[in-house]
């Protein structure tokens, strides 16, 4: 048993520091949506929105034709999830 979790730790630790990279990433990406002013970059944003709009899209549709769920079985887990902030407003809270 020993060893076996000596390889889950090490699994875990480089999942660990993938979180980390991913999360630098993201802080460094949101802080290019800000202008020289410490405004938002509403072009910037708008690009960033539709990127995460199209990313959100592909993996919809290949969820759904790859079988591992149907269009409605989707829709079920999306209004779902919706709710988990206590409003159906097709919104989830970001923290």
């Amino acid at each position: 048993m020993g060893l076996i979790n000596w390889i889950f730790d090490i699994y875990q630790h480089s999942q660990l520091d993938r979180a980390r990279e991913d999360s630098a990433q993201v802080r460094a990406e949101l802080a290019s949506l800000r202008n020289s002013g410490g405004g938002v970059d509403a072009a910037r944003l708008e690009h960033a929105l539709g990127e995460l709009a199209l990313a959100t899209k592909t993996v919809q549709r290949m969820l759904i034709e790859k079988g591992v769920c149907s269009h409605e079985e989707f829709g079920r887990k999306l209004r779902e999830i919706d709710l988990e902030d206590g409003q159906a407003d097709g919104r989830a809270k970001l923290r």
